[in-house]
């Protein structure tokens, strides 16, 4: 599992661009929306065994904070 690849997931999920998916962006600038956010958090579960709850995230939780509960590092 890379950032690359979580980029990905996230952009297919959301239906958000890549390009807008930068490390510093919180989910509320994303306006991605709780369905989206639960669908890619059951998605990041069956694909790589992490578990998130929807709960542990706020809207200003940013993609940063969200890869690395991942375990992965953000380009700087």
């Amino acid at each position: 599992m890379t950032y690359d690849d979580i980029i990905a997931l996230i952009a297919k999920e959301t239906g958000l661009p890549a390009e807008r998916l930068v490390p510093d962006a919180t989910l509320a600038t994303l306006d991605i929306a709780s369905l989206d956010l639960v669908s890619l958090l059951f998605e990041l579960e069956d694909r790589y065994g992490v578990e998130i709850q929807p709960e542990e995230l706020s809207r200003e939780t940013t993609l940063r904070q969200l890869l690395e509960r991942i375990g992965v590092t953000a380009p700087q």
